[in-house]
């Protein structure tokens, strides 16, 4: 059934857009800036089915249940209601209808359905209301399985939560998401996002990655409902629609081995949005129907020729004119100008979007938002990636929403605007928040100062002819350079070894099953690269016992020497570092460019061969582990 024949459903009021025209979750009194405050109604079922036409709880036949009052007995249908969204459990039925509430206006999001044994529609025999207080109201609804078993699921409505918290007991498998869009995006904490396009997959039914996370971007660019699982013991399936334009109709949730899972939604006008990106664009600035709505950290996933997605964060231009970009979770990645301990982090951003990291070199950082908030794409061109070894184009749909709150000024996210990790943090909690995010492993592996810092701080004072006093400042800059060398190298390493692995599991997989021979010698050809580079590079990149050879060599030569060529022979002699330097960097950020194509990859081939399930599960395991504390040039987000 296509999502445009489930909107018409008038059984239960799909129509969206509506204008708010009560005042329910604040008490018939109250205005729409009072507190938010959750609150239980009884309607009326034809009323009900009406809401998406009139939203009017004052009407005949809709009673809003006292404080404290648990013992109502259901005449009609429940609403569950705050300054947020508006829940309507349906009537006979353990289902419940979904829409968000922005001011004055509702609008149809979602239907949630309990699965059990894969079935949906199962008939309610019993409805109690757990809990009915200003700040949270819940209610227990009872059904029966397709077996004739009791089962239970109780939704939750919290003042203020632009969630619905649901939680079953056993025997409840999944929970069955109807949310129609065209696109859906499984977003990556240490690699680039999964961008589902309906109208690319071609099987009716498809299993994604089990991961805590789903987005539906739903039409019209004006809410994304956000599912958040606990459990990511099972795949998540999508159901397509069988007519044109092709949708994603549904998403099957698992709860796995915990009880909840939440449905979150993002709602406001340009919330995110969609650009279609031509090959004949490349280098081009594409100047977009969209304004930023607020700041924030604004991802965009760019579709690729060869089918995977590029995940970038746009740039946000300062009132002066100079572009800032902040990092995950907080993390600014735009204060000093040079790496290392006294001046924080490296500028990458330089004038005119121009950026520079160790697998593109020099660019122009291809998406971006003004001083007037105005967005602005420039698709790369094919010359890019060359080490994923081969080329990639930007061709497709391009697909941008709110990943994270922006916290430097003067573009600090408002209170009241809240992003995709807003949603994990209020769902899930800050502690399994930072286990599920792995905030530990977001962390940068960083030790002694990178090459061209050391270079930079022992040159100048050769050159103004301090060596002698600065002797000190001196050995420890060597040392700190030998120390960033040892550490990049071991990083390489890792790669290296985890290529091997890999590149033996896979081989192994391949033997035991010849079915899947064609996808296993794709991800072969790139694993293999990992060894492929690093043979490529080993003359270059030297050991970290040669870095060490020539930090005792700068002693013993040039420590204490001031003839009138000393400054020369420190730059010539600093410069064997910071080539070690520059080839690691490169090796480093092509390695890692490596394994999130192989962590991307291979999820995306699950949507069509869900027999790859264990290898898939296995492969992103393995991926996920080995992306973690990056080394400061891995150049993990451009």
């Amino acid at each position: 059934m296509s999502s445009r024949t489930w909107l018409r459903w008038s059984s239960w009021g799909l129509a969206v857009g509506l204008v708010w025209q009560g005042t329910a979750s604040y008490g018939e009194d109250a205005t729409p800036n009072a507190e938010p405050s959750a609150i239980l109604y009884d309607a009326a079922e034809a009323s009900a089915v009406r809401l998406a036409e009139s939203w009017q709880p004052q009407q005949v036949g809709w009673s809003r249940l006292d404080e404290d009052d648990t013992a109502h007995r259901f005449a009609g249908c429940p609403v569950l209601v705050n300054d947020r969204i508006v829940a309507v459990v349906r009537k006979n039925s353990p289902d419940i209808d979904l829409y968000s509430r922005r001011g004055q206006e509702v609008s149809l999001c979602a239907r949630l359905q309990p699965l059990c044994e894969g079935t949906a529609g199962l008939p309610r025999t019993t409805l109690d209301v757990k809990t009915n207080a200003p700040d949270a109201v819940s209610l227990e609804v009872g059904f029966r399985s397709p077996g004739g078993e009791s089962r239970r699921i109780t939704y939750e409505l919290t003042a203020g939560a632009p969630f619905l918290k649901t939680t079953v007991g056993g025997g409840v498998d999944k929970l069955r998401v109807q949310a129609p869009c065209r696109f859906a995006v499984l977003p990556d904490f240490f690699a680039d996002d999964i961008l589902l396009d309906a109208a690319t997959i071609r099987v009716d039914r498809a299993e994604i990655p089990s991961e805590h996370f789903l987005l539906h971007m739903l039409p019209g660019g004006e809410a994304i409902l956000m599912t958040v699982s606990e459990s990511r013991a099972n795949d998540i399936e999508i159901g397509l629609s069988d007519t044109a334009p092709r949708e994603i109709v549904r998403s099957d949730i698992a709860y796995g081995n915990k009880p909840h899972i939440w449905i979150g939604i993002l709602a406001g006008q340009g919330i995110w949005h969609q650009q279609a990106v031509a090959l004949e664009d490349a280098g081009k600035v594409i100047d977009l129907d969209w304004k930023m709505p607020f700041p924030a950290l604004w991802r965009v996933d760019w579709s690729t020729v060869d089918k995977v997605t590029d995940s970038w964060e746009m740039l946000l231009q300062h009132p002066d004119g100079h572009y800032l970009m902040q990092g995950w979770f907080g993390q600014d990645e735009s204060v000093g100008q040079r790496f290392g301990p006294e001046l924080g982090p490296r500028d990458w951003n330089k004038p005119g979007r121009k950026r520079w990291n160790p697998v593109l070199g020099s660019f122009a950082f291809p998406c971006w938002v003004d001083r007037d908030r105005s967005a602005h794409l420039q698709p790369l061109t094919a010359r890019r990636y060359v080490e994923r070894g081969e080329l990639v184009n930007f061709a497709g749909p391009a697909v941008l929403y709110p990943l994270d709150r922006a916290q430097a000024a003067p573009f600090r996210t408002p209170l009241d605007s809240l992003t995709v990790v807003d949603l994990v943090r209020l769902t899930l909690g800050v502690g399994p928040c930072q286990y599920i995010l792995d905030l530990e492993g977001q962390k940068r592996n960083s030790r002694g100062v990178a090459t061209c810092y050391a270079r930079d701080v022992i040159t100048a004072i050769y050159k103004e002819g301090t060596q002698l006093q600065n002797r000190p400042a001196i050995e420890e800059h060597l040392d700190a350079a030998v120390a960033f060398i040892t550490n990049v190298r071991g990083r390489i390493d890792e790669y290296v070894q985890f290529g091997r692995d890999l590149t033996a599991y896979l081989e192994e997989q391949k033997r035991r099953q010849p079915r899947h021979a064609e996808f296993l010698d794709e991800l072969l050809r790139v694993t293999r690269r990992l060894d492929q580079l690093f043979e490529a590079g080993r003359e270059r990149i030297r050991t970290p016992a040669f870095a060490q050879q020539q930090a005792d060599l700068f002693r013993e030569k040039l420590l204490t020497y001031t003839g009138p060529d000393a400054h020369p022979q420190c730059a010539a002699q600093m410069g064997v570092f910071t080539s070690i330097g520059g080839a690691q960097d490169g090796l480093v950020a092509s390695c890692r460019m490596i394994v999130k194509t192989l962590r991307q990859r291979s999820g995306i081939a699950l949507t069509e061969n869900p027999e790859l399930k264990p290898i898939v599960a296995e492969i992103r395991a393995r991926t996920q582990a080995i992306l973690r504390h990056p080394t400061p040039y891995e150049a993990p987000r451009h």
